[in-house]
């Protein structure tokens, strides 16, 4: 199927001329992606550790998490960025959400594939209710390769944005649209790709900065809400 110049996989769950929306694992759509057709990769995976590793035996409780247990995710973030290195251009980019476990991995995977690697923080503004220090930031690995336009810039590396309200998010981990738009127009691209898209904050992002998407989601739920998301845009440019 072609897709503005790009030749992609047949049915996809939704369609229309700047974006595109498969519902599927993005191990199987990845690799039918043309060679650096890619500007941005921007994306918040699956990054959690899980909070047991082992089932105890005979009332034993549950064994202590170690090392070894990041393997499984460094294992397949490898597969993916591989994927990513082939797909993405030589002046491309990548934006990747992550937190302070989980960032080691990361850069460990993009470091073989990247000029630089480097962090950014964003700072929610405020702290949700708990105990002793609560979580005010994600962090954000960014990457850029050897021909990767350099942008001027006075900001620094914090990006301070409030988080989308529980009570509003479609997502669990939803992001809000005004955080990525800053870090799309950034950069002078025409096609972003999201291959954990969730429910459709960098689709809609990348819609208002004009840019094309190709999204990738396994929950069909999220697809679905994407697609509205679309549809709606659809009307309000009609309106």
């Amino acid at each position: 199927m072609n897709w503005n110049g790009l030749e992609l996989p047949d049915k996809p769950y939704y369609q229309d001329d700047a974006v595109i929306i498969y519902n599927a694992d993005c191990r199987d759509i990845l690799p039918l992606i043309p060679d650096k057709s890619i500007d941005l990769v921007l994306t918040d995976p699956p990054y959690f550790l899980p909070i047991q590793s082992y089932v105890g035996t005979r009332g034993n409780g549950y064994q202590k998490r170690m090392l070894g247990d990041l393997s499984v995710l460094t294992g397949y973030f490898k597969l993916v960025f591989n994927d990513f290195a082939r797909v993405i251009s030589d002046k491309g980019t990548y934006y990747v959400f992550c937190d302070a476990k989980s960032y080691p991995i990361f850069w460990q995977v993009m470091f073989p594939i990247c000029k630089n690697v480097r962090l950014l923080i964003w700072d929610k503004v405020i702290s949700y209710n708990g105990y002793t220090w609560r979580h005010q930031h994600e962090l954000i690995a960014w990457g850029e390769l050897d021909d990767t336009e350099r942008v001027p810039t006075g900001d620094g590396d914090i990006v301070r944005c409030r988080g989308v309200l529980q009570e509003n998010r479609k997502h669990p981990a939803e992001k809000p649209v005004e955080l990525i738009s800053k870090l799309i127009n950034k950069h002078t691209v025409g096609t972003v790709l999201d291959p954990f898209m969730g429910s459709g904050s960098s689709l809609e992002a990348a819609n208002q900065s004009k840019r094309s998407f190709i999204g990738i989601e396994i929950e069909e739920k999220y697809c679905e809400i994407a697609a509205k998301r679309c549809s709606q845009m659809v009307m309000d440019l009609r309106v």
